[in-house]
């Protein structure tokens, strides 16, 4: 489900249709093509506060395994956490209609849900390719990161969010050898992206802020000169890729 908000208005010069958005209702004015900004939004139906886990995701979780080309891999030192199983376990509650679990801390969850959020953030990495592309890149130049991240994924991002489907990304915030665990997933349910500017936003459920609704920016006008990404709450950012996601049943 996607729709504009704000002061919208639709005009037509020519054969050309314009949307103009100022943020308030501007009454009779005309339009014209100086004037007009074009701005794109799209808002899913997630909300973080009914929908995000209320806990935060400070888990101690290792499973090694073998990577292609990498040797042998322990998950707990790729990712921080289980990020990924709570976007997963977090789409699995809102699609199956049941609320998720109101606990408030760690400690307080059940053997069944933890043992849920594990298999997910397994599910969130599709072995062993999703951990094979996150050292892919890792491994490559800012200009590739860039470049991807405008050209490929976010125009799938985009047309996952316009159809009303919240989608889980990962975030590559170190290049090289770095910590790997800076990583990290998140899951998108809405974005604003200016046509004119190239200037996006993409709003988030971070299950490192439980109740908050960070939110990416980055400006995608000229990509192999840089795109300024940036994280709201702080962490630094290269670039993401869409993970795919296949609904299960929650416990």
């Amino acid at each position: 489900m996607a729709f504009k908000q704000g002061g919208v208005r639709h005009g037509r010069l020519g054969k050309r249709s314009l949307v103009a958005f100022d943020g308030n209702v501007t009454g009779s004015r005309s339009v014209w093509p100086e004037e007009t900004k074009k701005m794109a939004l799209a808002k899913t139906k997630f909300s973080v506060r009914d929908h995000g886990f209320h806990f935060i995701n400070l888990f101690d979780f290792s499973f090694e395994f073998e990577v292609p080309f990498v040797g042998t891999v322990d998950l707990g030192h790729v990712l921080h956490g289980l990020c990924g199983g709570m976007c997963f376990a977090a789409l699995d509650y809102l699609q199956s209609g049941k609320p998720v679990p109101s606990w408030d801390s760690v400690a307080e969850i059940g053997p069944d849900l933890l043992r849920y959020l594990r298999d997910r953030q397994l599910d969130s990495l599709s072995l062993p390719l999703g951990v094979a592309k996150v050292f892919e890149w890792m491994m490559r130049d800012d200009e590739d990161v860039w470049r991807l991240t405008a050209e490929k994924e976010f125009p799938k991002l985009r047309k996952r969010l316009d159809q009303g489907k919240q989608t889980v990304l990962a975030l590559i915030r170190v290049r090289g050898l770095d910590n790997p665990t800076m990583n990290h997933q998140v899951l998108a349910h809405g974005y604003k992206f200016d046509e004119t500017t190239k200037d996006l936003e993409v709003y988030l459920y971070d299950p490192n802020y439980p109740g908050q609704e960070p939110m990416l920016s980055m400006n995608l006008a000229d990509p192999e000169q840089g795109i300024n990404a940036a994280q709201s709450s702080g962490e630094s950012l290269r670039g993401f890729f869409v993970v795919n996601y296949r609904p299960q049943t929650p416990p």
